[in-house]
């Protein structure tokens, strides 16, 4: 894997965007989620290998959301796209709601689970 988008609040400022130290970082930052299970699909485009990176993000009741390498295999509640410059803005501490706001960042399925995977991590 290579490049991710979420800010990185806990996350190590060394590990590669979307690499499995990066992942595992991730996953114990954040606030405990409280509510229905969610499954969020994260795709970057444009890694500095010219590729993509895909991970996926599990928000359930009771705890910090974890993310996890690849697609989530159909089982995505919704899924966040955007492309590297965007996430490494997030990764620079820009909040993900700012490129949400201004369409860099596209969203496909229910609204609600992307809802509160930024109010986790922001």
């Amino acid at each position: 894997m290579s490049d991710d988008p979420i800010p990185t609040g806990g996350a190590d400022p060394d590990a590669e965007l979307g690499s499995d130290a990066w992942l595992a970082s991730r996953s114990g930052a954040g606030a405990v989620y409280h509510g229905e299970p969610y499954i969020i699909d994260v795709m970057v485009s444009g890694d500095r290998s010219g590729q993509g990176t895909t991970y996926h993000v599990v928000l359930e009741d009771g705890a910090t959301p974890q993310f996890r390498p690849g697609a989530a295999g159909g089982h995505a509640s919704a899924t966040l796209e955007m492309s590297r410059s965007e996430a490494e803005g997030q990764r620079s501490g820009q909040h993900p709601v700012v490129g949400y706001m201004r369409g860099s960042t596209k969203t496909k399925g229910a609204t609600r689970p992307i809802y509160e995977f930024f109010r986790l991590i922001g």
